[in-house]
C-alpha cells in the first residue's frame, strides 16, 4: 500500500457520524462518511431529504495520522468509541477502495438496503399516521423507498404506498 494513501476507520457512538467527521476535519484530517444519494423523487429540503442514509452507520473514515501522537488525540475526539483495530494496530485501508468506494456510490451501484417481503405477506405500520395498522404487502415500486401494502378501512382493502422502513413483519 502507498504510505500517502492509507485509511484508517473510527467507529462512533449511535447517529454521531457527522460529529466525528466535523472535529476530525477541524484537527486537519481527511475523513470520509460514505452515505447513499437520495432517490430521484426526493424533494430538496423535504424531511427524506434532510435524513441521512449512511452506507456503514456508526463508521467514519479518515486518512491515517503519520505522527503516533495524533493517534492518541482521535481516541478522545467525542462521539468515538474506538478505533478499529487489526492484530493490535490501527487497521488499515488502501486508497483504492476509498475511491472504489466513492465510484459506486456515485454510480448508485449501491442500494440502501431496506427490507423486502413477499407479495401477500402480512405486516405491521409501525410509523406514520397508519400505525400500528395491519398491512399486507403488495408489491414494490418505481421509487426505491416506498412500496405498496394494503389496508384494511372502511371494510374494504385499499392500496397505501409507504416508505418501507415505517414496515415491520408482523409475529403470529
Amino acid at each position: 500500500m502507498d504510505c500517502g494513501a492509507i485509511w484508517s476507520t473510527l467507529q462512533t457512538s449511535p447517529h454521531n457520524e457527522l460529529l466525528v467527521s466535523r472535529h476530525l476535519s477541524a484537527l486537519g484530517h481527511e475523513c470520509y462518511v460514505p452515505e447513499f444519494i437520495h432517490g430521484r423523487h426526493t424533494r430538496p429540503g423535504s424531511v427524506r431529504d434532510r435524513r441521512h442514509q449512511w452506507v456503514f452507520p456508526g463508521y467514519v473514515f479518515f486518512r491515517s495520522p503519520s505522527d503516533p501522537g495524533a493517534w492518541a488525540a482521535l481516541r478522545w475526539v467525542p462521539g468515538v468509541v474506538r478505533v478499529l483495530e487489526q492484530d493490535g494496530a490501527p487497521a488499515l485501508l488502501a486508497d483504492s477502495v476509498i475511491r472504489e468506494l466513492r465510484t459506486r456510490i456515485a454510480e448508485r451501484a449501491l442500494r440502501a438496503p431496506g427490507p423486502r417481503w413477499c407479495p401477500g405477506e402480512r405486516l405491521r405500520i409501525v410509523r406514520g399516521p397508519l400505525a400500528p395498522l395491519d398491512a399486507i404487502f403488495e408489491g414494490e415500486l418505481d421509487a426505491s423507498e416506498r412500496v405498496q401494502v394494503l389496508v384494511r378501512l372502511l371494510g374494504r382493502d385499499l392500496p397505501v404506498s409507504i416508505d418501507p422502513m415505517h414496515l415491520r413483519a408482523r409475529v403470529s
